[in-house]
């Protein structure tokens, strides 16, 4: 198998901020005050677009409509023909700052019906998050949701998006999120999902990652460190390193996963976004024979 390596290369991610608006219940990422600057991102983007025809950005954080002047970071990526994606949790709503929607997608986190979300993240949050999707789409941005399947959001995984496109009026695609298990962030409560339905929501509903795997992606986070994907530990260089050094980094990363073939790949494929010990199981390959 040949890893879409150049691909990914060509599709990147960046976290520019790990502070946020919310406290949510189930929250496992550590909330650090680090931040880049958008002239950070933008010379790191220029020495990169040297060595890589650059397509897309992926922004998350974090919240980074925090961030004053985020709006103005996306708009000059959008003037050099990059399409931006942009993770947000849909209660900051700054999107008539943005020159241009329909090249800008926005995926807006939800973890369930008014009462389920609001539970985890606060009164009247789902109502701004409602309100939020519906603005995004009457100006024209491409619009999806990232749903957080937990023990309490579980049952309503069919129910959930036919709720929300009626509530919207419009058909929202939705990626299906399993939450993190306590062993992210120890002082988490709630039990995760069971083996059987994580089995079953990557079986039967489109997720991140796919079933299959393959969501390497080079990541810029906020402490100035390249990874090889948004939940990995293991930095590959840092943001001033020469651009060479960080491609030949990522392409050994997925080294091993290229003399395998039994998924579409992982740079980190002995933690594999937490699955195996999630799962029960001792390693990748056994994750990927359970979930095909």
């Amino acid at each position: 198998m040949s890893l879409d390596i150049q691909t990914a290369l060509e599709n990147i991610y960046i976290s520019p901020l790990e502070q946020c608006n919310l406290h949510c219940r189930l929250c496992y990422t550590p909330k650090t005050k680090s931040q880049l600057s958008n002239q950070q991102i933008l010379s790191f983007l220029d020495r990169y677009q040297t060595k890589v025809n650059l397509k897309s950005v992926l922004f998350c954080g974090g919240e980074v409509f925090l961030l004053a002047s985020f709006p103005q970071l996306v708009n000059k990526l959008l003037q050099q023909g990059i399409f931006v994606t942009l993770i947000t949790n849909g209660t900051i709503d700054r999107l008539t700052e943005i020159q241009d929607p329909s090249n800008c997608q926005l995926l807006v986190s939800l973890d369930g019906p008014r009462e389920i979300h609001d539970q985890n993240r606060g009164k009247g949050h789902f109502d701004q998050s409602l309100a939020f999707l519906r603005h995004a789409l009457s100006l024209g941005f491409p619009t999806e949701v990232m749903f957080l399947i937990t023990q309490n959001s579980y049952p309503y995984r069919d129910s959930f998006p036919r709720e929300m496109n009626s509530l919207v009026n419009h058909h929202l695609n939705f990626n299906y999120i399993t939450q993190k298990a306590n062993f992210f962030n120890p002082q988490l409560k709630e039990s995760g999902l069971t083996p059987k339905q994580i089995e079953e929501i990557k079986k039967n509903y489109p997720s991140i990652p796919s079933r299959n795997f393959g969501c390497f992606q080079l990541s810029l986070q906020s402490n100035g460190l390249i990874y090889g994907c948004c939940e990995s530990s293991i930095p590959l260089a840092k943001m001033t390193d020469p651009v060479e050094t960080i491609l030949q980094n990522f392409r050994e990363a997925l080294a091993p996963c290229q003399k395998c073939g039994r998924c579409h790949g992982c740079c980190w494929p002995d933690f594999l976004c937490g699955y195996p010990p999630e799962l029960g199981v001792k390693n990748c390959r056994e994750v990927v024979k359970l979930l095909s």
